[in-house]
Parts: C-alpha cells; sequence; structure tokens
C-alpha cells in the first residue's frame, strides 16, 4: 500500500467527523471551537506531526528529532550549574557601533543589508497597515503565520485574503500546533452576534479560492514561530503579531515593515519554507531550487543597514540568541529588553552580569495567568534581576512584544527569552543601529511602557514554586 493512503484516508475520516461535531458543538456567538471540535482537530494535528509528517520526510524528521535531543542535553546539563556562567564577548566595540557589527559579521552572522524599518504598534497599526499591503500587491502575496486563530477578526482577514487571491498569486504557511491549538484558546472579545468560529481555518482558506496553502507539520513539535508577510518582494513585515482578535485588539504587540534591498533577504526565508513544506516531503528536496531573482530595488531614503538573524534548528543558525547575548555582554550604558518571557539562563547570566557592571538593565514582563509554569519562572528571573540591581516592570495586560535596546543596537521580531525560542523552534528577527531609528523603538515602546507599568519589588516575585518550576521552564 502507499504509505501515503492510510495518512490521506485518517484526515478524510477526521474532516467527516469534525463536520459532524461541529454542526452539534459549534453554537452560534462562539469564538473558540467546542470541546468535540477541539478533540478532533487536536488529534488530527497530533496525527499529522506524528505520523505524516515522518512518512513524508523521514530524514529531515529524523534529523530534527537529533538536533533536538542534543539541544534538550546541553541545556538539561547548563540549567543545572548552581552558578551563573557569562563568558567574556567575543565582539568588540560598544553595540551600535559599526566596531560591533563588523564583529558580528565576523562571528558568522549574515550581513547586513540596507533598507528601512516603520514600527508597527498594536493591532491599531498593524492591521491597517496589512489591508494597504494587500491592496497594493500586484505580484505576489506570500503569508507565514504562526497562528491563525478562528474568531471573527480571523474570518474577516480570511476573507479579504482569498479577495485579493483572485487577482494575485498568494501563498499562506501555517504552523499546523499553532493554529490548531489557537482555535480552542477563547480570547476576552464577545463573539459578534451569529458569529460561529471556523472549525478549520486552513479548509476556510482554501475554500473557493485559488490560494495556494501549506502546513508546517510539526514532527517532534518543533514549532515555526515565525511571523513573516512579503508584498511584490518588496516589502516585508514581521515581529510578533499572528492573525486573531487577541493581536487585533486586546494585546500589546510590535511588527514593524521593512522595505529595500533587505527584502531580498528576507523573501528566500519564506521561499525555503515554502518548499520544506511540499506534500512530497523529503522527495521534493531531491529537485533543485528555484532560481531566485532579486526584486526589492535599490535602497529608499533614509536607509540603513538592516541585519536579518533566524534560528534554525537543522541549520544550527541561534543567530538571534547569539547576538542577542554579545550586545547584552558588550553593553556599557543600557539593556532595555520587553519580552514576553525572561526565562533563559543564557539570557538570565548575561544580564546579571551587566547589572553587577553597573549598565541600567530594565525589563517589561506580562501578567501571566497564574497556573502557568512561565509565570512562576518569569518571577524567578525578575527576583534574581531585582535583587542583583536591575528594574523590572510588571504591563498592565498582556505584552507580546519581543524588543531589545542595547547601548545603541536593537532587534525586534518573533524571538522570546526562552529556551525553545532561543534554540529549537523556529524564528526571525531583524537587527539595526541607526540612531534615528533606535531613538524611536526606545520612545514609542520603552519610555511609554515604562510609564504605564508597575514596578516591581523582590516581595513581589516570591513564591515558594518558583526554584521547583525552574528546571522545569528551562526546556520550554
Amino acid at each position: 500500500m502507499n504509505p501515503l493512503v492510510l495518512p490521506r484516508r485518517a484526515a478524510a475520516l477526521s474532516l467527516a467527523l469534525l463536520a459532524v461535531f461541529s454542526s452539534c458543538t459549534n453554537r452560534p456567538n462562539t469564538q473558540v471551537n467546542g470541546p468535540l471540535v477541539s478533540a478532533v482537530q487536536i488529534s488530527a494535528m497530533a496525527g499529522r506531526g506524528s505520523l505524516i509528517a515522518r512518512v513524508r520526510s523521514p530524514v529531515t524528521s529524523t534529523r530534527v528529532g537529533l538536533a533536538m535531543l542534543i539541544e534538550r542535553a546541553e541545556e538539561l546539563v547548563r540549567g543545572n550549574i548552581p552558578f551563573s556562567i557569562d563568558p567574556a564577548p567575543r565582539t568588540s566595540g560598544v553595540p551600535g557601533s559599526a566596531e560591533f557589527s563588523a564583529s558580528l559579521t565576523s562571528l558568522g552572522l549574515p550581513a547586513p543589508a540596507h533598507g528601512t524599518v516603520e514600527l508597527l504598534v498594536d493591532g491599531a497599526e498593524f492591521f491597517p497597515a496589512l489591508e494597504d499591503e494587500l491592496r497594493l500587491a500586484r505580484e505576489s502575496i506570500d503569508l507565514q503565520l504562526y497562528i491563525w486563530d478562528n474568531d471573527d477578526i480571523s474570518v474577516a482577514y480570511a476573507d479579504l485574503v482569498r479577495q485579493h487571491a483572485r487577482s494575485v498569486p498568494t501563498r499562506i504557511l501555517l504552523d499546523d500546533i499553532g493554529s490548531t491549538v489557537s482555535a480552542s484558546l477563547r480570547p476576552r472579545t464577545p463573539a459578534p452576534e451569529g458569529f460561529r468560529a471556523v472549525p478549520d481555518i486552513t479548509h476556510y482558506l482554501r475554500r473557493d479560492s485559488p490560494l495556494q496553502l501549506r502546513r508546517i507539520l510539526n514532527s517532534w513539535a518543533v514549532i515555526d514561530h515565525c511571523k513573516l508577510l512579503v508584498f511584490d518582494g518588496k516589502t516585508a513585515m514581521l515581529g510578533g503579531m499572528n492573525i486573531g482578535r487577541e493581536y487585533y485588539s486586546e494585546w500589546h504587540d510590535l511588527m514593524v515593515r521593512v522595505r529595500g534591498p533587505v527584502v531580498d533577504q528576507l523573501q528566500p526565508e519564506f521561499d525555503k519554507k515554502w518548499r520544506n513544506a511540499h506534500e512530497l516531503g523529503d522527495l521534493s528536496l531531491l529537485c533543485p531550487p528555484p532560481s531566485f531573482h532579486p526584486r526589492a530595488g535599490p535602497a529608499p531614503s533614509g536607509s540603513f543597514p538592516i541585519r536579518v538573524l533566524s534560528t534554525n534548528l537543522l541549520e544550527g543558525r541561534r543567530e538571534p540568541l547569539v547576538a542577542t547575548l554579545e550586545a547584552i555582554r558588550s553593553s556599557r550604558s543600557r539593556v532595555w529588553i520587553e519580552n514576553e518571557y525572561i526565562t533563559s539562563d543564557r539570557i538570565l547570566d548575561a544580564l546579571l552580569a551587566a547589572c553587577r557592571r553597573g549598565v541600567d538593565v530594565r525589563v517589561i514582563i506580562p501578567k501571566l495567568p497564574i497556573e502557568e509554569v512561565m509565570e512562576l519562572a518569569n518571577h524567578q528571573a525578575a527576583g534574581e534581576l531585582l535583587r542583583a540591581g536591575a528594574t523590572v516592570y510588571r504591563y498592565p495586560g498582556m505584552t507580546h512584544m519581543k524588543a531589545i535596546i542595547c547601548d545603541g543596537w536593537a532587534t525586534v521580531g518573533a524571538t522570546n527569552f526562552d529556551t525553545h525560542s532561543l534554540q529549537i523552534s523556529y524564528e526571525l528577527n531583524i537587527s539595526y543601529s541607526d540612531p534615528r531609528a533606535v531613538r524611536e523603538l526606545a520612545r514609542r515602546v520603552f519610555t511609554k511602557d515604562f510609564a504605564v507599568s508597575r514596578r516591581l519589588t523582590a516581595e513581589d516575585t516570591r513564591n515558594w514554586l518558583n526554584l521547583l518550576v525552574e528546571p522545569l521552564a528551562d526546556q520550554l
């Protein structure tokens, strides 16, 4: 029997069951799938990740499993050493200087390319900008997202993309775990009158539409956390936002819109993921990749060097981690961080060393659900930072930002400061040192958020469970 027949039959059965359950469990005025629909969807997702992915891509899946095992083992050992390990920087110069940038390139990080950076703070700025780019696109629309949810906002933008796909070639890449699990997580906003959550957003996007969509299957539960939207090969958006109600109006988050030659480095990132997600799996990799033709054009006015940073387990790339550690270790005046998680031992050790050098270390974290392991792990890290002299703030709500400024150097993107994000999952950031752009990030994000957030005390971070969950959080 063809090895793909059984997974396809299982998928067909899952869709049939889903249709039955959906008709009787997804009531009007719901923003999420009901429990039965969720169970079917998550079971199908688990089957795709554990069976279909390994049948299609046995070599790649094996390599991913071995690479993840090595990373996990390394972190298990390092995370349980009872003292800080923070080696001296391998770079020279102050973060933000030409000397520091040249040092990062000498370490093997991708060379910068010129472009411009426009901050899109919160859904109020990102979603209108997305609509503009969809409307202006003439040659191609390429959208990679970790989550395309199934709530009212998600369906509205699915309709919009399907409409534009009738006239512009459109490709969509969705992480299977992210989009499937999110369909069972309820946003705070109630559903509009008569709205029913879409059981399977991938099926909805494909329905009666010429767009192409591929799922990124999650062998060994390794996720692709990237958000990369490219239009006509000339404009790109990346950062922390997905498509869903939380990102539209509930969470504090950041995307950036970039233009210029740097987009010629971002488009191949999408093209590579698209090829790897082919239904033929490893067999598709036997054919040479399509030739790439740069389309971004000359550098626009006001351009400056921008470095693309990726985490790729199979390629051994941990560029956001390497660049961030070098920037913290070389910092002399400030390290400002806003991130959902601050649980990486490597990042924490570097921040503690910066505190000892007298650097102005400030960290903004969100209020996570109290039952989350990562909330307790954040408390543990915040307590250590406070005792070392850092300032830690609690944002009044959910901040999903991933931004850092070290002296005159900044990086923004999708990367959380936890082990999985920095070392295992697929991530995408950019970094830059243009003084005006760094000042804008400081003014529009950090200065505003420092003002509205509450400063934590050591007492705020104390919990007897902290030390118990910290070894577990090292693996998350």
